[in-house]
């Protein structure tokens, strides 16, 4: 009986339910792109990244919003939900932003069959990604991502509409921790689902508080290589 009502009263599995379904919704999305037929199409473009990037960035949010759950056990569900509506608020002008610059990029004809970039600005993201992983800026906004109830105590809000300008705050975080990386979809393929998954799970475990630090700084050396490696490939 009181497992039972504490299931009925956690957020838990509407949110695990939301992001299986938009795991879903993104693979179906691919599929019916048959690969790269439209894939340069306005409505796929914004379509995809809103999907791509609100599900991705849901399944990396678990850590903080653990940490989130306990303070408010006895509070509101309101004030969780809020929290996660401002945080994907950021997150969406991140998709938006991203989807205008493959279309001005597609313009130029810098895009291959795949929607990935040519080999020439492949290399030059892959080499900038991997050096931003070596930035003080990385490294605030990760020790944020990493220890969230200290920015929960740096940042507390009370009621929902603290929860959802938390959810904007740490939004902004969490964008400054992780673009460089979610931009590298142009170098994987933006048709490639497998890739997407690869990244989420990268930057999930990035956020872990005991590994995620250990992460960083081989993951940008493994991403610069990679980059030299393309930028080889061209001679």
């Amino acid at each position: 009986m009181i497992q039972s009502k504490l299931v009925a009263n956690s957020p838990w599995p509407l949110f695990m339910l939301s992001v299986g379904g938009g795991w879903w919704l993104l693979m179906q999305h691919h599929l019916s792109m048959g690969g790269a037929a439209h894939v340069h199409a306005s409505s796929n473009v914004f379509l995809m990244w809103v999907l791509m990037t609100l599900v991705m960035m849901s399944t990396t949010a678990v850590p903080v919003l653990q940490s989130l759950r306990s303070v408010t056990q006895n509070a509101t569900q309101l004030i969780w939900w809020a929290f996660i509506s401002g945080y994907l608020i950021v997150w969406f002008g991140f998709a938006l932003a991203a989807s205008s610059m493959q279309l001005a990029i597609a313009e130029l004809n810098l895009l291959d069959e795949h929607a990935g970039l040519n080999k020439t600005l492949s290399a030059g993201l892959l080499v900038t990604a991997g050096l931003y992983q070596f930035s003080s800026l990385k490294q605030r906004c990760q020790s944020e991502c990493l220890a969230p109830m200290k920015f929960f105590l740096r940042h507390w809000r009370d009621g929902v509409s603290g929860g959802l300008k938390m959810g904007l705050r740490h939004g902004v975080t969490c964008v400054g921790c992780c673009w460089a990386l979610m931009l590298l979809a142009f170098v994987g393929g933006l048709t490639n689902i497998w890739f997407m998954v690869l990244s989420a799970a990268v930057m999930a475990v990035e956020k872990f508080p005991v590994i995620g630090r250990r992460l960083t700084t081989p993951l940008g050396v493994l991403i610069v290589i990679w980059g030299v490696a393309v930028f080889v490939s061209l001679f």
